[in-house]
């Protein structure tokens, strides 16, 4: 019976909803768009729901509107800054979050919610045009936005950031992290290849592909526009928009342009240098800040804190994630996992930092110290939404920095022996969102780095006696991580002056500025060595980011001279009046897709839909399977629980076979529940007749990881189990199967790994038509079993009773990362395993039959249709210990399977 559990389980899969459907949602109509919002977000959807109608207006110049109504969710899902746009249901997401977002963003648009707005009603536009006879087909199968959607990755996130400069003046595009990047490549003389910004992959060199697929590549778009006229994009996209997905995606360049993608950029990498050439000269004639190197990690090394104890900061790359600590000459990890802007207590005992953690439709970031005596990990918060910390000067608080659920700022106080928070002063309606702070030597003020309306994000003194705020600067430069100097006199930060980063100094007694570093590249996150000496910083180079320091010599700085500008008025907009949110109205699929019958003869359609907020979500594919009857498929998803609880009903006619199937999530893991009915003739059950088959089943799955440094551990456990009862038996069967899979990864920079699969299964029937079977088909899809001896064929391992396992190394990946031409088809890794399996089957079982065979295996890791990775094509031989010949198997992984 166990070979009826696959049609439910191993294929059952619901994805959790973006949002949390628990709370009270509303919606506000506009024109084109129906914009929901949750409690308490009233303003924001006002002001969100104008940024929306002008990004319409603004984009409807140069594309044609995506057909239907345009959904727009605001919600506050965490500490996260993000959205996100769906072109296959006409939805935007967009997150209220937006603490830190000149670290990653440019911060100079009117607000966070012009920004992101934009950008993903900009997707929408971009990835939901049709044209030619494509756009005839619409007319039957709905809103089709696949061949506009399949493009490579420049031309899905790069062009909305142009569009973005082009509409609006400011995006990535034009900040001072994107010409930093540029000019770092230019005096390297070494650009990214087509391939490597051209799809998703498991990119591991600097610059990661996020900063590839936007930044980078909005200047590509750019250029075509320079070279080609401003509606150049357009003439691509009225080309590209009416030929298939499947293509070589010169075909529209040599449309639209009279040459291929490759030769375009080729042209491009040439043009880019003169664009910096002049940047890089200006900078070298004032002359350069002789740096001292202190870390190597590259990728992001950012965070900088020092004490007698050693100089500690965080870094993130594919290899590590931690706090790292520089100390007695050598570096090493001193905690695991996502942590960032570390402080040592001013006694040099005590690390704080603040750390994410996830749960249902939330993100939280709070607080946590670390002991160095004691070796001691301990949360000082619980569900604050701390994002950055900085002690006192007694060390007996923590001065805060908290996200709230409209995407404002607070200030706060935490007292460390009452375990206490005190509120100090808020920032309504996102005017004054805190970036940074520092605490001053006295403790009795703050100068924070806050951005306002408009795009201004300069030094603020908070004083905590009056509670005043005094602006210390005011321009259009972007102003970050202020700290103060030892003697107090200082406040030392980072400024983009002329879209270049380098370290300033505030002047407290008369309000002058002066120039600390002049770099090539970019200095941020200033801090002090513990001995007052040394400005210790975050510089880029060629490997990303790392520590940096210089002498702490005033003398030596420069005085500049900064234009002080005026704030824009702002006021907030009156509250959205919205009506109660009424999911099933948007439950109407807006396409529908012919599929072929499950026996591939017969003729079906398949159709999905969601509601916006994801309170409700629905599959179904339902046909004639040619004279083998009917098939349905419903997957049905409802979250207005608080947890995703998934239904399955499936008949396929082929086997007479019906079932329904509920899967609920867990923590770091899943629990399935399934009843099936088959109706099937099965000569060796009965000869005469057809045997009617009923069966419940259960599937536990749960994983789990740890880290420490370059070393890695995980574990998987699955386990199935079904209880089956046929017509004409009273007597109940079982059948229980279980894996367990462990893989370490050896603390080494390339990535060796041993895995260890044991598995097991057991079953009550006598007949042997439910026995377990090693034996492996020679070709497979979605992988072998776990419950198999390679090396053998089917029936050479078999009974009711069955133990397998394996041993595997895997040496590490040979990266390809080669497209085939401009197909939507990427060659990423390529891996070699080697491998020794053993099993034994029976009933009972005799260990003495034990079998045993090696083999080796080769995969080759795919990304299909530009952004989906995943997929991998598996080729593997194993030898059965006393067997004539080896047996050969071919696997194709594709994701979800």
């Amino acid at each position: 019976m166990a070979r009826f559990l696959p049609l439910f389980l191993w294929l059952f899969s619901l994805a959790w909803a973006q949002f949390d459907p628990t709370r009270s949602w509303f919606t506000l109509r506009t024109e084109h768009f129906d914009i929901h919002y949750h409690t308490g977000l009233e303003r924001v959807a006002a002001e969100v729901a104008l940024h929306a109608e002008e990004a319409y207006a603004l984009l409807s110049q140069d594309f044609e509107p995506p057909p239907n109504r345009l959904n727009l969710v605001v919600a506050d899902v965490g500490d996260v800054r993000n959205g996100f746009a769906d072109p296959t249901q006409n939805r935007i997401g967009v997150y209220t979050a937006q603490f830190r977002s000149a670290d990653l963003l440019n911060p100079r648009l009117s607000s966070w919610w012009q920004t992101v707005v934009f950008h993903e009603v900009a997707h929408l536009f971009d990835l939901t045009q049709v044209r030619g006879p494509l756009k005839e087909a619409t007319r039957i199968f709905g809103q089709l936005p696949a061949q506009s959607a399949v493009k490579p990755f420049p031309f899905v996130e790069g062009t909305v950031l142009y569009l973005k400069y082009k509409k609006l003046g400011e995006s990535r595009l034009n900040d001072a992290t994107t010409r930093m990047m540029l000019r770092q490549m230019v005096l390297s003389g070494r650009f990214p290849s087509l391939d490597e910004i051209r799809q998703a992959y498991t990119r591991a060199a600097w610059p990661p592909l996020g900063l590839l697929v936007y930044n980078y590549s909005a200047w590509l778009v750019r250029y075509l526009e320079e070279r080609f006229g401003q509606d150049a994009y357009r003439r691509l996209t009225e080309a590209n928009a009416g030929m298939l997905a499947l293509k070589d995606f010169n075909q529209p360049f040599r449309q639209a342009f009279g040459l291929s993608l490759d030769e375009l950029y080729a042209d491009f990498v040439r043009w880019l240098p003169g664009q910096f050439e002049g940047e890089i000269a200006e900078i070298r004639a004032r002359g350069l800040t002789p740096t001292e190197q202190l870390s190597r990690l590259g990728f992001y090394s950012q965070g900088a804190t020092d004490s007698a104890s050693g100089l500690v900061y965080a870094h993130t790359s594919p290899l590590r994630q931690g706090l790292r600590i520089l100390a007695g000459g050598g570096e090493r990890e001193l905690l695991n996992g996502p942590a960032q802007h570390p402080q040592w207590s001013p006694d040099g005992r005590y690390l704080i930092f603040v750390r994410e953690s996830e749960g249902p439709y939330f993100v939280g970031s709070d607080l946590y110290r670390y002991d160095r005596l004691e070796g001691r990990l301990e949360r000082l918060t619980q569900g604050e939404r701390v994002y950055y910390a900085r002690y006192a000067p007694d060390g007996r608080s923590i001065f805060l920095a908290k996200n709230t659920p409209d995407g404002s700022s607070e200030l706060a106080r935490y007292f460390v022996d009452l375990k206490r928070v005190q509120p100090l002063r808020s920032f309504p309606h996102q005017d004054g969102v805190v970036h940074s702070f520092a605490v001053a030597p006295d403790g009795n003020s703050l100068v924070l780095a806050l951005l306002r309306r408009g795009g201004f994000q300069d030094l603020y003194r908070y004083t905590l006696a009056s509670g005043g705020l005094e602006a210390l600067t005011q321009d259009r430069n972007v102003e970050a991580d202020p700290a103060f100097s030892p003697d107090g006199q200082y406040v030392l930060y980072s400024s983009d002056v002329n879209r270049v980063y380098n370290l300033y100094a505030y002047r407290l007694s008369d309000g002058a500025v002066l120039q600390v570093t002049n770099l090539l590249t970019g200095a941020y996150q200033p801090t002090f060595s513990h001995t007052g000496e040394h400005i210790v910083f975050s510089g880029y180079d060629e490997s990303g980011y790392n520590l940096y320091r210089v002498p702490y010599d005033p003398a030596a700085w420069r005085r500049v001279g900064l234009h002080r500008e005026t704030l824009p008025a702002f006021r907030p907009p009156e509250p959205a009046q919205g009506e109660p949110y009424n999911p099933f109205s948007y439950l109407r699929p807006l396409y529908w897709l012919p599929l072929a019958g499950p026996s591939g003869l017969g003729l079906g359609a398949s159709f999905s839909a969601s509601d916006p907020v994801g309170l409700h979500a629905y599959a179904l594919s339902v046909g004639l399977d040619g004279s083998r009857g009917a098939f349905y498929d419903l997957t049905y998803r409802y979250a207005g629980l608080g947890f995703p609880l998934g239904v399955r009903l499936v008949g396929i006619g082929e086997q007479n076979a019906q079932g329904v199937g509920v899967l609920l999530p867990l923590l770091q893991g899943s629990l399935g529940l399934q009843y099936l009915r088959t109706d099937l003739f099965e000569p060796a059950l009965n000869p005469n007749r057809n045997t009617v088959t009923h069966a419940v089943g259960l599937d536990v799955f749960r994983q789990s990881s740890l880290a420490d440094d370059l070393f890695r551990s995980s574990a998987s456990l699955r386990l199935q189990g079904s209880a089956f009862l046929r017509e004409g038996s009273s007597a109940w069967r079982f059948s229980l199967q279980g894996a367990l899979g462990i893989s370490l990864r050896l603390p080494l920079e390339a990535a060796h790994v041993f895995g260890l699969r044991l598995a097991g299964g057991l079953t009550t029937s006598p007949l042997a038509y439910d026995a377990f079977d090693l034996g492996v088909l020679p070709l497979t899809v979605g992988g072998w079993p776990a419950l198999a001896v390679r090396g053998y064929a089917p029936g050479q391992l078999r009974g009711g009773q069955a133990l397998a396992g394996s041993l595997e190394y895997r040496l590490p990946p040979w990266p390809i990362e080669r497209g085939v031409g401009n197909w939507p088809v990427f060659l990423d890794d390529l891996s070699l395993a080697l491998f020794a399996d053993g099993g034994v089957a029976g009933s009972p079982l005799e260990l003495s039959r034990a079998r045993f065979s090696l083999g080796a295996e080769l995969r080759l890791s795919l990304t299909l249709f530009y952004l989906a990775p995943g997929s991998s094509l598996a080729l593997g031989g194993a030898q059965g210990i006393g067997e004539p010949a080896p047996r050969f198997y071919l696997s194709l992984v594709l994701p979800g399977l």
